[in-house]
């Protein structure tokens, strides 16, 4: 945990004393590119190797389906009535 916030405050450090030429933008465009680009790989992979996660794949998948199909729904309905309420109240 520490590490993480000692090359964070690095970063900040040395971004403070740089002056933001589109060179430099450029070079921390790829830095953050390829950092990103292995943190996804390096997760995917940590996932990929949880023998539980992928026998439950399909349990999770329908549970995430079933959560994001009520989530849409009654936000429509509480987003129907709340305006349904204020308008009658407007009139």
């Amino acid at each position: 945990m520490w590490s993480i916030i000692i090359v964070l405050i690095i970063g900040i450090t040395i971004g403070s004393f740089l002056k933001p030429t589109e060179q430099i933008k450029k070079i921390i465009s790829k830095f953050q590119f390829v950092g990103v680009t292995l943190l996804l790989f390096a997760m995917g992979a940590g996932l990929g190797l949880n023998k539980d996660l992928l026998s439950n794949l399909k349990d999770i998948g329908w549970i995430g389906f079933v959560f994001a199909v009520l989530t849409t729904v009654f936000s429509i309905l509480f987003v129907y009535a709340s305006t349904t309420i204020f308008e009658r109240r407007s009139k």
